[in-house]
């Protein structure tokens, strides 16, 4: 009878599975094989194990749990070494590769949860933010036959006018798609009882109107309704950029938002950052300003003499509202900062108090009260300076009330300054006080330094027309994104003059006529042609509003 042969056999190498590629160990060696694009890449290495190096983990009652531990260990750093030979498309942000491997091989959970589950959006330019700066640059990338898409956090577009209570129209050149939308408002929703003929017709009259927050919002929904190429997205915030790096510069390629409680992803070519806190920009990488500079940082001739780090105050605005018939407005009782700084006539260019009162709607704006935030960009900080501001605006609220008068609070906490991004010019005092016209000028502006807080002589104080070079809203070591608005590059005291409307506004149109440009001939942001963009802002009338020094 023959003898039994065994098929069994006993082996000291062992594998495992990495990702493109295996690990083998030997008694004395371990390779690790995976194929990178350019081929097969191998790695060979003696076997050290801890229990060679600490004899007493290779006692028999414990040897078992430290070889386990062992071999988990080295399994995991061969699974990372062929982790970077796995290739990744162009353009994707995340998940990692490890995750993707995981997602792949063993369907991840946490992988799976982070997927978005609304299809990814594209567009040329996505325009974040729908207040003074975004919804005129959304306007004017649309008209000139780019797709936008218009995002805004709130339930609603306006921004500061709107939710802020900021309905207030000072500085200019009041012009472009700030003009249409004025226009509309003097002729249908003046309070005051009258119309002015001249107020929108010309860059600026020197007049000072405003109108009821909800007017603007019915205005900016009408300018949107008419532009096919805008896609309107409220409630949309966004909580991350997407990005693609090379080296030390970022290439913003789109935004993620949150979408009924999912994410979805917009993909873009341009990303216009006007969501007046800078936040896209900051999510990107960019660099960015905050608070007051010393005056020796850019040579300036007004400002402090040590940087303190402080933005201006904030002010949370009001509307109070006759309700009964024959109640006056109690200017007199009310203290601190109160019926438009106490100076009606000032403000709404009435001959007097008395001709104010006989003429007027029975609505007021109000200055409410201004207290200071630390930090701007906290949430915490801006929600306890606004509680700090009802508190010191209770006794007033009061007196209204006592008076006849009911009083509607702005939604939000009217915020003056948060983040500057730091651009490839930084606009100083010394070209508002000159009234610099850069060869790359894409708006004027004229507006005094409003810096609150800080003290500015009377004789330097009135400054303009100056220019807002194509530089400052174009970040340092980022491509595919442009800033808007009050965020663009400028130190603290530049920036006092162009953070008002009209400005923002003409920065606005300029920065959605470059995405367009840039986005259409797939030329690269700093590569557009500055002539033939100020050429086409000048076909809008952009440069109508001041003279040409």
């Amino acid at each position: 009878m023959a003898d039994k042969q065994s098929c069994a056999f006993r082996t000291t190498i062992g594998g495992q599975a990495l990702i493109e590629g295996i690990l083998m160990r030997g008694p004395e060696k371990q390779a690790i094989v995976v194929r990178s694009p350019e081929g097969l890449v191998i790695r060979e290495e003696e076997l050290k194990l801890i229990r060679d190096k600490y004899p007493i983990l290779g006692l028999p009652l414990i040897r078992g749990s430290v070889t386990f531990l062992d071999s988990m260990v080295k399994g995991v750093k061969a699974l990372m070494f062929s982790a970077d030979f796995y290739p990744e498309e162009a353009g994707t942000e995340e998940p990692s590769k490890f995750e993707q491997w995981l997602d792949r091989k063993l369907g991840n959970e946490k992988v799976e949860k982070a997927k978005p589950k609304y299809p990814t959006l594209k567009c040329d330019v996505v325009v974040v933010g729908a207040g003074p700066g975004g919804v005129p640059a959304a306007i004017a990338a649309a008209r000139q036959g780019a797709k936008v898409i218009l995002l805004e956090e709130d339930n609603m577009p306006g921004g500061a006018p709107v939710d802020m209570y900021v309905p207030f129209i000072c500085g200019g050149p009041r012009v472009g798609v700030f003009q249409e939308m004025i226009q509309v408002l003097n002729a249908k929703h003046t309070i005051g009882g009258r119309t002015c003929e001249t107020f929108g017709k010309t860059g600026s009259d020197g007049k000072n109107h405003w109108w009821m927050p909800g007017s603007y919002a019915e205005v900016i929904y009408q300018l949107l309704e008419k532009e096919e190429n805008i896609t309107l997205m409220c409630a949309a915030p966004v909580v991350g950029v997407k990005l693609k790096t090379s080296g030390n510069r970022n290439q913003v390629t789109g935004v993620r938002i949150m979408r009924n409680g999912d994410y979805q992803d917009i993909d873009a070519a341009v990303t216009i950052d006007a969501t007046g806190n800078g936040l896209i920009a900051d999510m990107a990488g960019c660099e960015y300003m905050f608070g007051s500079e010393a005056k020796s940082d850019y040579n300036e001739p007004v400002g402090i003499e040590v940087a303190d780090g402080k933005v201006q105050p904030c002010t949370w605005m009001l509307i109070s509202e006759r309700i009964k018939r024959n109640a006056i407005l109690p200017i007199d009782k009310l203290k601190g900062s109160s019926a438009v700084e106490d100076n009606l006539n000032r403000w709404v260019k009435a001959d007097d108090k008395e001709d104010m009162i006989r003429r007027d709607a029975g609505i007021y704006l109000h200055w409410g009260r201004t207290v200071y935030c630390k930090d701007t960009r906290d949430p915490l900080l801006l929600a306890q300076a606004q509680q700090e501001a009802l508190e010191r605006l209770q006794e007033n609220l009061e007196i209204w009330h006592e008076a006849g008068y009911a009083v509607h609070l702005a939604p939000k906490l009217g915020v003056r300054e948060v983040r500057r991004i730091k651009g490839e010019y930084v606009l100083t005092a010394n070209d508002l006080i000159a009234g610099t016209m850069h060869d790359d000028v894409i708006a004027h502006a004229h507006y005094s330094f409003d810096v609150w807080g800080m003290k500015i002589p009377e004789k330097m104080k009135h400054i303009g027309p100056y220019g807002i070079p194509y530089r400052s809203i174009l970040p340092t070591k980022t491509e595919g994104l442009l800033t808007a608005g009050r965020i663009i590059s400028a130190t603290r005291i530049a920036h006092s003059s162009l953070r008002v409307q009209p400005i923002c506004s003409n920065i606005g149109m300029a920065a959605g006529t470059a995405a367009a440009m840039s986005a259409l001939n797939q030329t690269g942001l700093r590569s557009i042609d500055i002539k033939q963009l100020q050429d086409r802002l000048a076909s809008m009338g952009l440069f109508d509003g001041i003279k040409k020094k």
